[in-house]
């Protein structure tokens, strides 16, 4: 009987001691994992608050695995010029494959007058396949043949390239692989636009370096910028399309595209950066919510334009960008004093809701 009420009694004392370390446990956890105090927009909602309306041609991406994204677009499609729905892909063979098609967004494009120029990527953004793609004159033609022909079955308006991390001694191949696929298409009448990575001065290496912006704009009629990821995923925190780089880019593709040609890629999103680890990209609300989460001030970075925070969760903080509806506004405001009057955006679903209140289609 005593050694049974000795054994009750420390399992009494187990469990009380259990109990403290749990709940020691719960609060360094809740001290990590939610907020600290409720978040400041102060700074972001006074840069919204005096928002102009510009009239641009706007040209947004709609990915097809994000509804947000569709839906997004039918709400706000009185603002586009050109729709560039995310559906098709070349394999390492050179077949075009259609990875999606949405008959009732086509149906509605036709109707609201906004001309649908989906996208072709190489799949995976692989550089061995672009490569193969772009040095072999039979895969260039087959590709070339299987786009125009998909464009007239469904009727497109014209098509959206997008090859990326091309080899930069691919370089004549691509402008040769546009050449011949410009002139198909202007048989037919059809769009052909090109989008192109950001840069500042002539390269002939590293990620741009494949891009002749003179070569190219030749056999385009959009030469589309993407001005953005300056600050990406894989390297260090920063704003992703800072104002004065985005000047610089403009100015360096007004000496050698003509203006008319050039449209003026903006993002939508924003990044969260881990300190020494790969960023992850966020949504306008998603970084709110993160916000909120940990009762972060939000500044807006006036001289780059863009929204930023840090909190720390788990002992590791982390640095946050991202756009809000000034950060497009003053984008279009600076390139319209540049004299471009066209804007891409990727991508649709990603913004703030306010950014519509810019746009306007002339």
């Amino acid at each position: 009987m005593l050694r049974e009420m000795e054994t009750s009694k420390l399992l009494v004392v187990m469990s009380m001691v259990l109990v403290v370390v749990l709940c020691a446990l719960a609060i360094i956890y809740m001290s990590q994992h939610t907020s600290s105090g409720t978040a400041d927009f102060s700074e972001i909602e006074r840069a919204n608050s005096k928002l102009e309306k510009f009239k641009v041609y706007f040209l947004g991406w709609v990915v097809h695995y994000s509804p947000t994204s569709t839906s997004t677009y039918y709400k706000h499609h009185d603002k586009f010029t050109w729709v560039s729905p995310t559906w098709y892909e070349v394999d390492w063979n050179g077949n075009v494959i259609e990875v999606h098609y949405n008959e009732e967004f086509v149906r509605k494009s036709r109707e609201w007058g906004v001309k649908i120029l989906p996208l072709v990527a190489n799949r995976a953004f692989d550089r061995k396949t672009v490569h193969r793609i772009l040095s072999t004159p039979d895969l260039r033609r087959k590709v070339v043949k299987q786009l125009i022909e998909i464009v007239l079955k469904r009727e497109y308006d014209g098509i959206n390239i997008d090859f990326e991390n091309i080899p930069p001694e691919d370089r004549a191949y691509l402008t040769e692989f546009m050449r011949e696929f410009y002139e198909t298409f202007k048989q037919y009448g059809k769009i052909v636009s090109i989008d192109v990575a950001a840069k500042t001065s002539e390269t002939y290496t590293g990620w741009s370096g494949a891009y002749d912006y003179g070569g190219l704009a030749k056999y385009c009629d959009l030469f589309i910028i993407m001005i953005y990821d300056y600050h990406y995923s894989g390297g260090s925190p920063g704003p992703i399309s800072p104002l004065e780089w985005f000047e610089r880019v403009l100015d360096y593709a007004l000496s050698k595209v003509p203006r008319e040609k050039i449209v003026a890629g903006i993002p939508f999103y924003g990044y969260d950066w881990p300190v020494g680890g790969r960023g992850k990209g966020v949504t306008y609300s998603q970084a709110i919510r993160l916000a909120e989460l940990y009762g972060a001030k939000v500044r807006f970075d006036w001289e780059s334009g863009e929204a930023t925070f840090s909190y720390v969760v788990s002992g590791v903080r982390h640095e946050v960008w991202f756009n809000i509806a000034k950060s497009t506004e003053l984008r279009i405001k600076l390139a319209l004093r540049k004299g471009v009057n066209k804007i891409a955006a990727w991508r649709v679903g990603q913004e703030d809701p306010l950014t519509w209140t810019v746009i306007a289609r002339p």
